[in-house]
């Protein structure tokens, strides 16, 4: 095992990953998200950035992948013990086929997130990211004659809010300054987008596929 000693205060308590608290049926879709998208790339290794609640690290080492984690909270048992912003000198040279890196970066200030992108890309070839979406959801469904019905999901960005620190997230994709367009173009410095969509059954979380630019 390896830990970094860490001095500071995680945001919430070990208590706040209680299973009937906080996995939740929108956030069981995204554990299915989060461990597809894995899966479909075969790694050998995974390194998960942010503890949560174990399971989806737990469904991957049951595939037969070996699993790494990275924490700031040593309650959660990580791996690698630290903050995401350090994660270069954590690290060192090693390196893993997958970094999942889900619903963590938003926990720091957005200056930030450039800095943390251009190390993920040291430390691995595939990266999946999902963060928070602040948006309306709208379902229109028409029905035409002969046609079929059409059903399709509407989207509209919260634009008009300013996101305050709440204790937890300092910013959320869709809110005033912090759009889809700003936030793929961040990534696009250090990766390739490969695809990216909202969870249909979780619209909170918006998922992102990234591949190391060569």
């Amino acid at each position: 095992m390896h830990k970094k000693t860490n001095t500071g205060a995680a945001q919430v308590d070990t208590s706040h990953y209680n299973f009937q608290a906080y996995t939740d049926l929108p956030r069981w879709t995204s554990y299915w998200h989060q461990i597809a998208e894995t899966l479909a790339l075969a790694p050998k290794t995974v390194l998960i950035i942010g503890v949560g609640d174990h399971i989806v690290g737990k469904l991957l080492a049951e595939q037969g992948i070996q699993v790494s984690t990275f924490d700031f909270d040593r309650n959660l048992h990580p791996d690698f013990e630290g903050d995401v912003t350090s994660i270069n000198a954590i690290l060192g040279d090693k390196r893993f086929d997958v970094i999942l890196c889900c619903q963590v970066l938003e926990h720091l200030p957005y200056d930030r997130f450039e800095g943390v992108l251009q190390q993920l890309a040291q430390h691995a070839a595939d990266v999946i990211i999902s963060l928070p979406y602040s948006a309306i959801k709208y379902k229109l469904e028409v029905k035409l004659p002969i046609i079929k019905t059409i059903k399709t999901d509407i989207y509209v960005h919260k634009f008009f809010r300013e996101h305050k620190f709440d204790g937890q997230h300092y910013w959320e994709i869709g809110v005033h300054k912090y759009t889809k367009r700003r936030i793929l173009k961040s990534m696009g410095k250090f990766f390739t987008v490969r695809k990216w969509y909202i969870a249909p059954y979780n619209p909170y979380h918006i998922f992102f596929m990234l591949r190391k630019t060569q």
